[in-house]
Formats: C-alpha cells, structure tokens, sequence
C-alpha cells in the first residue's frame, strides 16, 4: 500500500511538474553584447521596415505565458504587440513586425510586450536590458534624421513606476546601463 501511495504521489508531483510552465526566474541578465546582438536581429532580419509608419515605441504587460502561446495559434496576427520579452529576458519578434502589421489600439507604435510574473511587479533586470536593447535597435533601424521615437508604458507598466500612461520615458543609451 505505502508503496502504491509513494508511486502515485511521484506520479503526480512528475505530472504537475510538467502542467506547470511557471520557469524559474533568472537573477541574472546575459552580456549587453549578447543583448544587442539579438536585438538586432529581432528588429532587421528578414523585415523590410517601413519607416514613415512608426512614431513611438510603446511597453506593455502581458501574461507569463504570452510567447510560447503565440507559436501555437494558426492566425498572422493573434498577438497586438511587435516584440515579446519573457520573464527571464528572452526577446522573440512576433509576426506582426515582420509584416508591419499596425494594430488599432495604437496604429503608430511599435508594441513591446514584457511579461509580467505578479501584477504590479517591476521588470527584472534582465527584462529591462532586452527592452532597452530592443529600443536602441528600433531607434536606430527606424528614426529618420532628426526624429527621436518616444517611449511610452501603457496603463499597467505605468502604475508599477508611478508614472501616467502613455508619459514619454527619458532612456539612456545603453552604454550608462
């Protein structure tokens, strides 16, 4: 019986273990260089850029499990963000970015979705370097000469940093980090 008992709860622990996507969160954030580089990546490879259709950058919330989620659905546009950043600062490029898709919520910004693990708690470190890397490579792959692209929290983020939604955001180059 005790062994019949052992079995089942090894069985379930195994099974929960598995259900569960919840990863563990990494203290650490990789190289800036490593950062960068992937950035980069993610904003211009394989992606003709329209330049005049993008005036800000906008950061968003969204749930834990929003990446992998979107690689399971059939449809082009499912998701209304540009980029997604995990909780462990992975950055990945949702297809909406590689066909310029806008998005009516705001039909000018390049959206940047950062998974949020609890509300109301700021982004890790790491979270925060993929998102400072992805906007130096968005500024530099879409601001035309003299024009700057704001970079704005939507109403979640915002809260978080005790600022208003949609403020415009002061972000140092990457160099001050």
């Amino acid at each position: 019986m005790l062994v019949c008992l052992v079995g089942a709860m090894t069985g379930t622990s195994a099974l929960l273990g598995w259900i569960d996507p919840s990863p563990a969160i990494r203290a650490e954030a990789p190289p800036l260089e490593t950062v960068l580089r992937q950035a980069r990546s993610l904003v211009t490879a394989d992606v003709v850029i329209r330049e005049a259709q993008w005036r800000k950058i906008e950061i968003l919330a969204g749930p834990a499990s929003a990446g992998s989620a979107a690689y399971l659905t059939a449809t082009a546009y499912h998701s209304t963000y540009h980029f997604h950043v995990d909780l462990e600062g992975r950055p990945t490029r949702a297809s909406g970015w590689s066909y310029q898709h806008s998005f009516d919520e705001q039909p000018r910004a390049v959206r940047v979705q950062v998974a949020c693990w609890k509300p109301h708690q700021p982004m890790s470190r790491a979270q925060w370097q993929s998102v400072r890397a992805l906007i130096a490579e968005l500024r530099e792959a879409i601001a035309t000469q003299g024009m700057d692209l704001p970079v704005c929290l939507e109403q979640e983020w915002a809260e978080v940093y005790g600022l208003e939604a949609g403020t415009s955001l002061q972000i140092t180059p990457l160099e001050h980090f």
